[in-house]
């Protein structure tokens, strides 16, 4: 690449034509293949063909003309006595015009950068405040919750494990987009989970539900291991429908329903036959026991729903506890709801037999435990199929009306057995336990 130097008159004063002439070599030799720019060519110009013409704009002279030889070679060669006049007879190179600093295509790609990253900032701003986003929580080995006190506690190599989901409430534009792209998520209507409850409401009820569903387990499994634990004493109301004729009524979350028009009812199966007995728009009387103790009778006028006589209630069997002859504890914090009450009972029926319960068999399992086994219910159970294969569980159960909408997610790479009681439960692991 050839050197470029100011040149100078018998002054030692640069010329201005000559300054320029050395500037512009500079900017010819950014063509160099060495630096690795190749800027683009001069724009053409009538004169610029003629290496004759005055211009002092003309174009770079052709590579064999003489006085492009003579300019290279001033700059180049120290034994030129007078560069002045060699440079003098030759047209002052134009250089290469100056690129432009932004092309069209680059100000196009900054501006689409610009609008994707302001959309992404206001899809994480804006919350859709009647919406909850439903998705896949994690699978918990229960044996790590389990404490046995004086009594042989014994271990297992497999595991038998919750699981769980997380709720997003008022989620966020994107987390709804997200629900409705993705099928491990579910987009649903807030008031289907909180109904008139708050988040709050909604996350104590959730607290207050685990406690009874792990004391429910711990009884349910030391009545199979053959010891008296339970007495039930009647259907708590854990929920009034919006709407409904209860809600329309003088009876409150939290009531203990004894008796309908002097029929006692000891269990929530029981108020519900009771109930069915009736026609539409007759009136029950219903007698409660509320929170504070205190004994009062309500009349509801009944309607129908689906075609069966309908109150408008969810309600738990309440029961009254004995001492237990073996203190166990489960010790859960950060999950709500009765859901694990399945998996409660079967974790502490493996932790009091000597015999592994489920061998090297790992299992998962879901539902609602009553007081005499029976396995209910529960919410979430796409994205709970979704948690166990996550997991690699091999076995899941699952309430058995809800074992299709499981296998639909989980199959074939889990198997999905569905039962209806904790018997059931047990047998289908033994039936695939290996």
């Amino acid at each position: 690449m050839a050197r470029c130097a100011p040149v100078s008159d018998a002054s030692g004063d640069p010329d201005e034509n000559e300054a320029g002439l050395g500037w512009r070599a500079l900017a010819g030799s950014l063509d160099d293949p060495m630096l690795g720019v190749a800027l683009p060519p001069a724009a053409a110009d009538p004169q610029a063909a003629d290496p004759q013409a005055d211009d002092p704009h003309a174009a770079d002279p052709p590579a064999d003309d003489p006085h492009a030889a003579a300019l290279q070679d001033d700059a180049i060669d120290p034994e030129r006595s007078d560069p002045a006049e060699a440079t003098a007879t030759a047209p002052v190179p134009t250089g290469h015009p100056r690129p432009s600093q932004y092309s069209p295509t680059a100000v196009t790609v900054a501006l689409a950068v610009t609008l994707v990253a302001i959309a992404i900032a206001a899809g994480f701003q804006i919350q859709l405040r009647g919406k909850a986003v439903v998705a896949p929580g994690g699978t918990f080995d229960i044996e790590e919750f389990v404490e046995v006190h004086d009594h042989p506690a014994y271990a297992s190599d497999a595991s038998i494990s919750l699981v769980s989901v997380r709720t997003s409430f008022a989620p966020s534009l994107f987390e709804v987009a997200g629900g409705w792209l993705d099928g491990a998520l579910e987009v649903v209507d807030i008031i289907d989970i909180l109904g008139e409850r708050t988040i709050a409401e909604n996350r104590e009820d959730g607290r207050m539900q685990m406690d009874q569903s792990t004391q429910i387990a711990v009884a349910v499994a030391l009545e199979h291991l053959g010891h008296d634990i339970m007495t039930p004493i009647g259907a708590r109301i854990e929920w009034i429908v919006a709407d409904s004729p209860a809600d329309d009524s003088e009876l409150s979350e939290g009531d203990l329903v004894q008796s309908v028009d002097g029929t006692p009812i000891l269990t929530a199966p029981a108020l519900s036959e009771a109930i069915k007995a009736y026609e539409p728009g007759a009136e029950a009387t219903l007698t409660v026991l509320d929170p504070d103790g205190l004994t009062r009778t309500v009349t509801a006028t009944l309607a129908e729903r689906d075609g069966l006589t309908h109150l408008g209630v969810v309600v738990t069997t309440h029961v009254e506890f004995s001492e237990p002859p073996i203190d166990v504890t489960l010790n859960v914090e950060n999950i709500g709801g009765p859901s694990a009450g399945l998996a409660f009972t079967l974790s502490v029926i493996d932790a009091l037999t000597p015999e592994p319960l489920t061998g090297s068999l790992d299992v998962t399992a879901t539902g609602t435990i009553h007081h005499d086994g029976a396995v209910g219910p529960i919410g979430g159970v796409p994205q709970k199929a979704h948690s166990t294969v996550r997991a690699g569980t091999d076995l899941f159960l699952v309430p058995a009306s809800q074992a299709a909408e499981a296998a639909a997610v989980a199959e074939p790479s889990v198997t999905v057995v569905g039962v209806e009681t904790l018997e059931e439960a047990i047998a289908a692991i033994e039936a695939h336990r290996r």
